[in-house]
């Protein structure tokens, strides 16, 4: 009986982390892909819409920024090697992806739908508090399981991370293939109206380009890293707090 036991625990053993590590670096190959394809489209803003030499080296900034991400992830991935760690990563990154999706959500409504004001401040509005308060939450509860402080900051950071690069590559997209919903977007119409005077920009579409251009990747730092990293710390204490309090009782 035994022996069957440590048989069958042996094929679990052998067939599951195969297992893991094939869907994990699934995961981890869409996020790679994800940053290229946006160094990509940041390419094709900077050859299509670049206008001075502070837009072009804006671009191209923003490219290797992705392009550092996209190789950073293939370098880290290739150091995941504990099984035991694998179900907590992919469902990181799997929340993180969730949370992705729902910034791809709110700037679809924002370009395509483009409620006027003041719907559309309390649409991003509704969107933010519900990605801020789950990336808390999530950090809360892992850094409890782990009762780690850090745990909780690293959750934190890589949901924002992730979320926020879904974020920045849709941002991209809206620009090279939406650029028609940009510019007949009413306040889009309001605005370029009053700057265009002021403006180096030669058209509508070169100063809307980089203006969205520079939302995505100033989402990508403010409300990737640098939330996520906030979120992950207050997170980390609420979690470890908790869990220190179930181990006084």
């Amino acid at each position: 009986m035994l022996t069957i036991l440590s048989g069958k625990f042996m094929l679990q053993k052998n067939n599951i982390v195969p297992t893991m590590n094939s869907r994990k670096t699934n995961l981890y190959i869409l996020l790679i892909i994800i940053s290229f394809i946006g160094a990509l489209l940041a390419g094709v803003v900077a050859l299509r819409y670049s206008y001075t030499s502070f837009t072009l080296i804006e671009s191209g900034i923003g490219l290797l920024i992705l392009v550092v991400i996209g190789m950073s992830l293939w370098l880290y991935n290739s150091r995941f090697s504990k099984p035991e760690n694998l179900l907590m990563k992919n469902g990181i990154i799997i929340f993180g992806i969730a949370l992705g999706v729902l910034w791809t959500i709110e700037i679809s409504i924002n370009n395509f739908i483009a409620p006027p004001l003041p719907a559309r401040d309390i649409i991003d509005n509704i969107f933010w508090a519900v990605i801020a308060f789950s990336i808390l939450i999530f950090s809360s509860v892992h850094a409890f399981r782990k009762d780690s402080l850090v745990t909780g900051i690293k959750v934190g950071i890589w949901n924002g991370f992730i979320s926020s690069l879904f974020a920045c590559c849709m941002a991209l997209t809206v620009i090279v293939f939406g650029m028609h919903f940009i510019l007949s977007d009413p306040l889009n119409v309001t605005e370029w109206a009053a700057r265009a005077s002021n403006s180096n920009a030669p058209s509508m579409a070169a100063y809307f380009a980089f203006e969205t251009f520079a939302g995505a990747f100033g989402h990508l730092i403010v409300l990737g890293f640098i939330m996520g990293g906030l979120l992950g710390v207050l997170g980390g204490c609420i979690g470890k707090s908790i869990k220190h309090i179930f181990k006084l009782k």
